[in-house]
């Protein structure tokens, strides 16, 4: 159940229809919790703006924001940034077949960057970007 909801958190569309209180509170949770640890500097709304796929976020704390998220749901090493592809491919299959969740992380989950944050990002914007041609 917590890996649908950082779909919630991370990555789906904004809406908290279809998603359980637990889940939406996890979320909550989660959002603040890398806040937190990520500290001051952060852009204003940035749990909601993160969920919405806004692609503006691009500064460095925005960045370490999502690599705190990723990281708390194994989407990624929180150290090194690399992407775990079969992890990020289960569950994201919950929204898709299995085949396209695959797809997608072999496609996304290569991002070369200079640290675990741009990875993160790299993985966010490619999300964004690319999630019709995997989860439409």
């Amino acid at each position: 159940m917590k890996c649908l909801v950082l779909i919630v958190a991370a990555l789906a569309v904004g809406t908290h229809a279809f998603f359980t209180p637990q889940q939406v509170e996890f979320a909550k949770k989660l959002s603040a919790d890398c806040e937190a640890e990520v500290g001051d500097g952060l852009p204003e709304n940035i749990g909601e703006r993160f969920r919405m796929g806004d692609l503006t976020l691009t500064d460095d704390k925005s960045k370490c924001y999502m690599r705190c998220i990723f990281g708390k749901v194994n989407f990624l090493d929180r150290e090194t940034g690399v992407i775990n592809k079969e992890t990020l491919a289960l569950k994201l299959a919950k929204g898709s077949t299995q085949e396209k969740a695959e797809r997608f992380a072999v496609r996304c989950g290569s991002f070369e960057g200079a640290n675990a944050c741009e990875k993160a990002h790299g993985l966010y914007e490619c999300y964004f970007t690319k999630k019709d041609e995997y989860f439409a």
